[in-house]
């Protein structure tokens, strides 16, 4: 059963846990993230999961510290049990959530703040640096990339199903976009990437501008694939026959300027590369299945969306005709989760100070307190009967309202 974004006027709001704040199942997320910190609150944790698998809320006001604490952190909420349970985490920003506070504050299943709190996102920091020498510079510079890299591919999987709500809310004004603009061929990809920005201030505007640029690049990239691909060489031969198409791509490109395999030409031709690789492999595609299943009617045309329907529906359809519909989802809603990976991988460069409208309309939270923002938990709170179960760890036992 897919999600419904609309709401029924006879429908009688009712209270659901899963995406409210809960005082009395907590833990405080106050200054600077240590070591101590994470000592602190580990017998709290430990203490709220013994009573039951209820969700826990943390309520944030930090300006970040180590990311490692974050880690520890989310393996004492999240870990299973013998019984693969855990509970659902509400992460509440009531101040500032900055560095590793505001990837917490995104990690949570249902992420909330305050209208007034400022949310920062950079990329990963060395706290110290002493007698850096052009090797350990270059090891640190290739360690800082790639945890960033990590980074932003774990907050994706949470960012994406936020902006999929976005996507299903927002997609019936493309064809006005693309009408406006006299553009008829842009992409809904591109068409949804105007709508953010209009929602978003002048500096948030730049991430979704980073991400489409990128997104773009992968286009332009995607003629790469047609020799490596049909070349029918598996594994690292594949690999090195996409490298090697990647080369004479920016060969053929630059061959008219003064573009040479110098440090910076390699570079280049690594970049093209981890794109692609990212696209096909990256975390962001595990989600292409839950995105089907839930948001199916935002990314399907109607005949696609009765086909897939039906095959749902009937247990006797053939593999073919079900292998075909999850094939047209990998079509239409890999792009998506591709795009909204690549504004998780802007977030995690530079500096990005952002507003509570700004985290919001970028994925990096579900709901701010006291705005007008359409938001999971009008939906599911409106006893919809068409509702199907909301974003909840499949692993989660359900929630009971505390009493």
């Amino acid at each position: 059963m897919r999600l419904s974004l609309a709401t029924t006027s006879q429908s009688v709001p009712t209270i659901d846990p899963n995406f409210r704040a809960d005082t009395n199942r907590s833990i405080c997320v106050f200054g600077e993230l240590t070591d101590e910190l994470v000592s602190k609150l580990a017998p709290e944790i430990l203490h709220l999961r013994s009573l039951g698998d209820a969700p826990i809320t943390i309520f944030i006001n930090s300006n970040g510290g180590g990311v490692r604490c974050v880690e520890y952190l989310r393996d004492l909420l999240c870990s299973g049990t013998a019984s693969g349970r855990r509970p659902r985490i509400i992460t509440v920003a009531i101040g500032n959530a900055g560095s590793a506070a505001a990837t917490l504050l995104a990690l949570g299943d249902y992420a909330i703040t305050y209208s007034k709190a400022s949310i920062y996102f950079h990329g990963v920091r060395y706290s110290e640096v002493v007698e850096v020498t052009m090797e350990s510079a270059s090891s640190m510079a290739a360690q800082l990339e790639s945890k960033n890299r990590a980074t932003a591919s774990m907050l994706a999987e949470a960012g994406t199903m936020r902006l999929a709500f976005h996507y299903a809310r927002l997609k019936d004004d493309f064809q006005k976009i693309r009408d406006a603009l006299k553009k008829p061929e842009f992409s809904e990809i591109e068409c949804f990437a105007r709508c953010l920005k209009k929602h978003l201030s002048a500096k948030a505007r730049k991430i979704v501008d980073k991400a489409i640029t990128r997104w773009h690049s992968l286009q332009e990239l995607s003629e790469v694939l047609a020799q490596p691909n049909a070349s029918g060489k598996l594994g690292v031969e594949f690999e090195a026959t996409v490298l090697h198409s990647i080369i004479d791509y920016e060969v053929n490109k630059n061959k008219n300027s003064k573009w040479t395999l110098n440090e910076k030409g390699i570079y280049q031709i690594a970049s093209d590369y981890l794109l692609l690789r990212d696209y096909d492999v990256g975390r962001h595609v595990r989600l292409i299945e839950t995105l089907v299943a839930r948001f199916s009617h935002a990314f399907f045309n109607e005949e696609e969306l009765k086909k897939f329907e039906e095959a749902v529906a009937n247990e006797s359809a053939s593999e073919a005709a079900k292998q075909l519909v999850v094939n047209r989802g990998h079509q239409t809603i890999k792009p998506f989760c591709y795009f909204t990976s690549m504004i998780w991988q802007a977030l995690q460069e530079d500096e990005n100070p952002l507003s509570s409208r700004d985290a919001y309309w970028l994925g990096a939270v579900d709901e701010v307190y006291d705005f007008d923002l359409p938001c999971l938990r009008d939906v599911a709170e409106a006893q919809d009967p068409e509702q199907p179960d909301l974003p909840t760890p499949d692993s989660t036992a359900p929630a009971k309202p505390t009493p």
